[in-house]
């Protein structure tokens, strides 16, 4: 028994000694290759997720900016039901005088942009435009509603008269619906003036998400009709890569997607504050098409 003990106490002896000099087992460090490969990898899976993330924050915009419209729409509904089913007017339809400049709806920005010296000021003077001068706010009365969050132009640096294009509010009414005198309704003849008189007001735009190069969207949006055809004239906001929110008659919101390239790259040159007005767009599919359907007035061909 003691020969046991004494070999029980020489191998512990041995076991300390070994781990004592450093004979003991060890872990192994990356080498440098190792890590490199390691980092590479991590690169890869990064540069593949932000698309998946890019897609992801835009598909957030959209949903919000579609609540928007479904507020517009129903603002620009209940102006009409208190109003005896009269459509809210841009300008006089007998002297041209402009009542609501900016997206045909409010007043615009108080003070006008020659005052604004930075993006703190123009955004006070959108949001005590929208409170004092809006035909919506009544229905409406959430500021931030009238903004999209994908609208870039917030990034752009108001200076004197806004050339940067500067805005805030991203939504316009079409010149369908209570459009001013202008140039014979763009072609149009007339535009609806009461509710009652639209025949289609589930099919009929009311409201269009905008991007104007101006600043806060100046006027309506607009297409010039030719007859039984139209020229484009403003592009429609891009602020969701492809996509566009857009509001009806009936107080109803939906998205829609733009195929036809010069749409998207017109759109797009706007919310950077590039003249867009005269550009080309498509005369014939299915954009073209949707807009034909949907831009109702009296008259429509």
């Amino acid at each position: 028994m003691m020969a046991r003990m004494k070999a029980s106490v020489e191998a512990s002896h041995g076991r300390g000694s070994a781990l004592a000099s450093g004979r003991g087992p060890r872990f192994r460090a990356f080498s440098l290759i190792e890590l490199l490969v390691v980092m590479a990898i991590m690169a890869i899976m990064a540069a593949m997720m932000l698309p998946t993330l890019s897609k992801a924050k835009h598909q957030a915009s959209a949903a919000k900016c579609l609540n928007n419209q479904k507020q517009m729409a129903n603002a620009f509904h209940m102006y009409t039901a208190d109003n005896f089913e009269r459509i809210v007017q841009m300008a006089d339809y007998d002297t041209g005088e402009v009542i609501y400049p900016a997206g045909g709806f409010w007043g615009g920005p108080v003070p006008p942009p020659g005052a604004w010296t930075g993006p703190d000021e123009a955004l006070s003077a959108v949001q005590t435009g929208l409170e004092t001068n809006n035909a919506f706010y009544f229905y409406c009365n959430a500021v931030e509603d009238y903004h999209c969050p994908g609208d870039t132009r917030m990034q752009n640096t108001p200076v004197l008269n806004n050339p940067n294009g500067w805005a805030y509010d991203s939504y316009s009414r079409t010149q369908n619906l209570g459009g001013d005198p202008h140039g014979n309704y763009w072609g149009a003849g007339a535009t609806y003036t009461k509710m009652s008189a639209i025949p289609m007001p589930g099919s009929t735009f009311s409201m269009l998400e905008d991007a104007d190069w101006r600043g806060y969207n100046v006027g309506t949006w607009v297409v010039n009709w030719a007859g039984d055809s139209f020229d484009w004239k403003d592009p429609p906001a891009m602020s969701h890569i492809d996509v566009n929110s857009i509001a009806f008659a009936d107080g109803h919101a939906e998205l829609h997607r733009w195929t036809d390239l010069r749409i998207i790259l017109a759109g797009q040159a706007a919310a950077r504050g590039k003249p867009e007005l005269n550009w080309c767009g498509p005369t014939n599919g299915a954009d073209y098409q949707y807009v034909y359907k949907g831009y109702q007035f009296p008259g429509h061909p």
